[in-house]
């Protein structure tokens, strides 16, 4: 009877001890186990008018992931019926992106096994970068948190026209994201004029 436990038992603490001296040895215990972790967070979009002739756009966005590597979409439905091919299509914006560093913190793990993306992002310290496309453009990306937030930069390189800035995302109860940015005609960045947008997630 006692072989029965004592044997599982033994068992169990070489597979545990084996399992923290591979993550002793090869990175931070919480960084492997973060990369083998899926997550995912879908939520709501809206874009209010820029002008006060302009419309709202609304949507949703998924991000889909497993440790360092993700991918993420933004889809605004019958927005195709009023923007341009070249800006938008049904397909939406499609983006992949990847976490360069990261720090992984208590709070993190426990915010990713309740499910709560949303408090992980914010709890965790880290810098990546993306790519994205819609329609008829392509961009890139580098983002990193900080104090809270989550400030990067971008770049758009469309088929008549480029944008280039930065952005900020803060949690104010919900996911604001405010964008300071130039568009310019291809490669004629001294006709370059500046926007400012803020996006609620």
């Amino acid at each position: 009877m006692k072989n029965k436990i004592i044997i599982p038992i033994i068992a169990v603490f070489i597979i545990i001890s084996g399992f923290t001296a591979y993550g002793l040895t090869n990175g931070n215990l919480e960084d492997l186990v973060f990369d083998k972790m899926t997550y995912n967070y879908t939520s709501h979009i809206w874009i209010p008018p820029n002008s006060a002739k302009g419309g709202s756009l609304g949507g949703y966005y998924k991000i889909q992931g497993q440790g360092r590597d993700f991918t993420f979409q933004i889809k605004l439905p019958g927005a195709e019926k009023a923007e341009s091919p070249l800006d938008y299509t049904k397909e939406g914006l499609n983006g992949t992106g990847k976490l360069d560093t990261i720090e992984i913190t208590y709070n993190t793990i426990q915010a990713l096994l309740s499910r709560d993306f949303k408090k992980a992002m914010f709890e965790t310290k880290f810098s990546g970068n993306f790519n994205m496309t819609c329609a008829a453009w392509n961009g890139t990306g580098t983002f990193r948190s900080q104090n809270d937030e989550i400030p990067g930069t971008f770049k758009i390189d469309g088929p008549m026209t480029d944008w280039e800035g930065t952005f900020n995302i803060k949690n104010e109860n919900r996911i604001i994201l405010t964008m300071n940015y130039v568009y310019y005609p291809n490669g004629q960045i001294s006709k370059a004029k500046k926007l400012n947008d803020t996006i609620y997630m």
